[in-house]
């Protein structure tokens, strides 16, 4: 009977041991995301980015710029990467939780980060002192940001219009 008990407890250690390193493996390789990460706040963030977030970025960038002032420059690039990191941290809560996007789809959610990144990145140049020349020779980098904007204005208008739609047919 000793070798039976001890052979049996071997195998019930074996066991636990196993079924704890399982457990250990599966809780470190599951992403964890901050508390106040929801459905809805998630949607906020879109919506605000969609709306009011994109106005204000279109009166920047069609009436307001000017590559003298670099305080401005530099404000609507940390508004860019600090809308972008939350709308990042927001898509990957939704494709871990729900299987979603951010926006309407992954593609539509890529071109999207792609044209607010590459803003942010045409911003900094005109920022660090990259001229753009025109016809007559002038530095003129305000072109070249409006097509940027455009870009994204357009992927962003594609977004919303999906959006409205969807809803008008719930």
């Amino acid at each position: 009977m000793g070798n039976k008990m001890r052979y049996s407890n071997a195998l019930m250690q074996r066991a636990l041991l196993l079924t704890s390193l399982l457990l250990i493996s599966n809780l470190s390789s599951a992403k964890s995301h901050p508390s106040y990460l929801s459905e809805k706040y998630c949607g906020d963030v879109v919506e605000q980015f969609v709306g009011s977030g994109m106005r204000s970025l279109d009166k920047y960038i069609n009436h307001n710029f000017n590559p003298e002032y670099t305080g401005g420059i530099r404000n609507t690039i940390q508004f860019l990467e600090q809308r972008l990191d939350w709308l990042s941290e927001c898509d990957d809560y939704l494709t871990d939780t729900t299987k979603n996007s951010v926006f309407h789809s992954k593609d539509d959610t890529q071109k999207i980060f792609s044209a607010i990144r590459e803003l942010a990145k045409e911003l900094q140049h005109v920022r660090s002192g990259v001229e753009y020349r025109d016809e007559s020779g002038n530095n003129n980098p305000a072109p070249f940001i409006q097509r940027r904007y455009e870009t994204l204005a357009q992927l962003v208008d594609r977004h919303h219009t999906r959006i409205l739609m969807k809803k008008q047919f719930q």
